[in-house]
């Protein structure tokens, strides 16, 4: 390279350098965090940190106010007694599911209902869970007695009650006491009896649709009544259908509908029946399945709507006696 081309290489640096020589690495950094000469920290001065700072702070307020206004116009359009969407073609659906009881807190995934007639240990757990369900009807509070045509229906309008003072129909246990399904008698388990509870899940708004004459399915003819859900019970699979013994349904037409349509309302009574099995087999597994019945209830076996299975098993068998060492 030609002197003269070294010159002008040092004079175009010199120019970068703003007529300085480049300072070293270490000491362009250690000035950068805070320069003497021009006062400044991080390259910004006092003054300018200042306005920096300011102008964050005043943002981030906007911002949150922004948020927060947002928010409350929001929650002005909840209600909360009513979902924003519900019934047919929702995550809801329109479509009740079908409960049973007892079911067991500490073993929530087996639908297995195992007792043996001779050990009332062995059912305790069954009866207790029973019972613990049934506690809620005793407390009447802020409900009334519905007698003739007198329904929810009269306090319920569009998925929410028409006025908070009003009070849902009051359920009643007494018919299940007089079929022998109720805590005095252990709910039929230490007699090898056992009543099981089946329900209908919570669906806001939902009433049943009676069948038509002639609509009536052959499985609930001559116990299905208009305005109620009727239910039959029985085995699974053909084995299950040959021992199940006899059913006793409480009542005989199954739920009664005045207590629907369900809205969100202080101490809602949700209505339940029972089913009697009154001749199991001893010491073999019967696969049971339940299954609902009104105009719009849906029943699929794959899905298990309108339905719910479970499984019995009576034992008699006389328990073992430990020893004393």
């Amino acid at each position: 390279m030609a002197k003269g081309d070294n010159g002008k290489l040092e004079e175009s640096n010199a120019l970068m350098a703003n007529g300085r020589s480049k300072p070293p690495v270490k000491q362009s950094f250690t000035t950068f965090i805070y320069n003497k000469q021009e006062g400044t920290f991080l390259g910004r001065s006092a003054k300018s940190w200042v306005q920096i700072v300011v102008f964050y702070i005043i943002f981030y307020i906007c911002l949150a106010a922004f948020w927060l206004a947002c928010l409350a116009i929001f929650l002005k359009t909840i209600d909360p007694s009513l979902p924003r969407y519900y019934g047919k073609g929702t995550i809801i659906g329109a479509n009740p599911g079908v409960g049973y009881q007892p079911w067991l807190k500490e073993d929530p995934e087996s639908t297995l209902v195992r007792f043996n007639i001779q050990d009332n240990s062995s059912y305790t757990k069954y009866v207790d869970a029973m019972e613990n369900y049934v506690q809620k009807y005793s407390n009447i509070n802020r409900t009334r007695a519905c007698t003739g045509t007198e329904s929810n229906s009269e306090v319920v309008q569009d998925g929410k009650l028409t006025d908070e003072t009003k009070e849902a129909c009051r359920f009643d246990l007494g018919i299940f006491k007089r079929q022998g399904c109720s805590k005095e008698n252990d709910f039929g388990y230490k007699d090898g009896k056992p009543c099981i509870i089946v329900s209908l899940n919570r669906l806001i708004g939902w009433t049943p649709v009676d069948y038509a004459d002639g609509e009536v399915p052959k499985e609930v003819q001559g116990r299905y009544k208009k305005g109620s859900i009727a239910f039959r019970c029985d085995g699974i699979y053909d084995p299950d259908k040959e021992i199940v013994g006899p059913i006793v349904y409480i009542p005989n037409e199954g739920i009664d509908g005045r207590f629907y349509p369900y809205a969100v309302m202080d101490n809602y009574h949700q209505p339940i029946a029972m089913v009697k099995f009154n001749g199991l087999p001893k010491n073999r597994v019967v696969m049971v399945e339940c299954r609902a019945y009104a105009k719009n209830i849906e029943q699929e076996t794959e899905s298990r709507l309108g339905m719910v299975t479970f499984e019995l098993e009576l034992q008699d068998v006389t328990p073992e006696v430990e020893e004393n060492p």
